[in-house]
């Protein structure tokens, strides 16, 4: 830790490293830290008044989404101090994230062309730090099978058994015909800054404008829920979770919110943000 802190806080952050990630553990014990401080009480004295105060100090400097993280970094504090009813009366500010940026198909796969870092990120739909972490090793040009590390994974497993889809394989493997497997241990060696100008300037050949690599990733879950749904009328979400890699099957389901939107209303991937 950088500074010194309360000493609950302290107890605080070494329970979470248990099974958080030490940036995690670092920022909410931050937060109990400087909620702590504000109320300058000892903890069995604490009062849903006091939370409330701390709340109201926050709303003029901070945004919804801080107080958000703050919010529950306070629940989880109180529920390991064993304080149910502090637990239950700390609000969650309501936070609406913007919808993910998403390409329909069409084109989509006129912007990867056969570019096969771009044809592998959409493919696997990664992160576009996680494409720079595929190994050679890891790889298996007969089969597909390749693993991925996901990034924000870090207190848990993060390394992930994925098949890479025919048309990408065939693009992936003649890529890498052009490099001495001896002298190359990642798939794509090129920097994170790269990896984004060469999204760009195929976005730009296409005259599309506020995407980025990220939308390659929110484009492909997007698809692969409108082709269940059409085909099924449902999206195994647990399946599409463990694909996408997330954490919450909540976090997936944004993407079948948008897959029935678009099959309802016809729209196209224009989602702002993310």
């Amino acid at each position: 830790m950088k500074r010194e802190l309360h000493p609950l806080a302290e107890d605080f952050y070494k329970y979470l490293l248990y099974d958080k990630s030490r940036g995690t553990a670092i920022n909410y014990a931050g937060n109990v830290d400087k909620f702590l401080r504000f109320v300058d009480k000892p903890l069995g004295e604490i009062t849903p008044l006091d939370v409330t105060r701390w709340y109201e100090s926050l709303e003029d400097d901070y945004s919804p989404r801080t107080i958000w993280r703050y919010g529950w970094a306070l629940r989880s504090f109180f529920d390991l101090m064993g304080m149910q009813e502090l637990k239950r009366r700390t609000p969650i500010v309501e936070v609406h994230s913007p919808e993910p940026n998403w390409m329909d198909e069409e084109t989509t796969f006129k912007l990867i062309g056969r570019v096969p870092v771009l044809c592998v990120g959409y493919d696997l739909a990664l992160r576009v730090g996680e494409v720079g972490l595929l190994r050679r090793e890891e790889f298996n040009p007969g089969t597909g099978e390749i693993t991925v590390t996901r990034l924000k994974h870090k207190a848990r497993s993060n390394k992930y058994m994925l098949r890479i889809d025919d048309w990408c394989l065939e693009i992936l493997n003649e890529y890498l015909k052009e490099f001495d497997e001896h002298l190359v241990d990642v798939i794509f060696p090129m920097s994170v800054p790269t990896m984004q100008r060469i999204f760009e300037r195929r976005a730009g050949v296409l005259g599309l404008e506020g995407y980025n690599f990220q939308s390659l990733r929110h484009s492909r879950i997007t698809h692969i829920a409108i082709r269940e749904l059409e085909e099924r009328g449902v999206v195994d979400e647990l399946g599409l979770a463990k694909f996408a890699g997330h954490l919450r099957v909540e976090t997936t389901r944004i993407y079948v919110h948008l897959a029935a939107k678009h099959i309802a209303f016809g729209r196209r991937g224009h989602g702002e943000g993310a």
